[in-house]
């Protein structure tokens, strides 16, 4: 399996572990990709067909659409962040990038048929490490949150899940994972640490706002994701 697969996946764990409504603010975010997914999400009912079922039915749903590939939802706000020549250029037979990849996990295709450059790889990997991080940011990822994101993982190798694990239980080290992110990947990094924090305790504030200045990411920059993301502002 794809460390592509694997980060969509973790991605719907974080989501699951950490309820859409504090992934993006409560009731405050109520528009953009959150609105959408707090809509889609609240029912409970609503679980669409993917083949991953459930959460990831209704991920497929919303971020596939009608225009699939990497045209809209997390895949295309991922690859619309995309800076440099590897983080956005489309792959051969990849249908969008890395984000058209994670939108045809999200839509049913089975991660094993993900067919990823070596690069893509490792970008999926810099981003799986970016969520982990974030979900660390209010003191440490517990018990009952692990179990809610590896139960999503499925038929991954023994090596993907290690990573996974060992990444949840390493010690938090913002200034590691900004040293590590390539030129081009810092809104991409960000998008996807976003994605896993509550954004309701001051701990949590630090982190995007400390994060952010490692990354280089300006205030208006940093809104304008949180803003397309359906997440409140960090900056005033």
């Amino acid at each position: 399996m794809s460390l592509v697969g694997t980060l969509a996946k973790v991605a719907m764990g974080v989501v699951a572990a950490r309820g859409i409504g504090k992934v993006f603010g409560g009731s405050r975010a109520g528009g953009g990709l959150a609105g959408a997914l707090g809509s889609m999400l609240g029912g409970g009912s609503q679980t669409g067909g993917s083949g991953l079922g459930g959460l990831a039915g209704a991920l497929g749903g919303l971020l596939g659409g009608s225009q699939g590939g990497s045209g809209g939802g997390l895949g295309g706000l991922l690859n619309s962040l995309g800076g440099g020549a590897q983080a956005s250029a489309p792959a051969a037979g990849s249908g969008g990038g890395l984000g058209g990849m994670l939108n045809e996990v999200f839509q049913g295709k089975n991660p094993a048929q993900i067919n990823a450059t070596p690069d893509e790889e490792e970008q999926a990997k810099l981003l799986l490490r970016a969520m982990i991080d974030a979900a660390k940011a209010d003191g440490q990822i517990d018990e009952e949150e692990q179990r809610k994101i590896t139960e999503h993982l499925g038929d991954v190798s023994p090596e993907e899940l290690e990573f996974v694990r060992r990444e949840m239980q390493a010690p938090l080290d913002v200034q590691g994972l900004v040293n590590s992110v390539p030129r081009g990947m810092e809104q991409q990094v960000y998008l996807m640490s976003l994605l896993a924090i509550d954004l309701d305790s001051q701990p949590e504030a630090q982190y995007l706002d400390q994060l952010a200045k490692g990354l280089g990411l300006s205030p208006e920059t940093v809104n304008a994701i949180h803003q397309q993301a359906g997440a409140p502002a960090l900056y005033s």
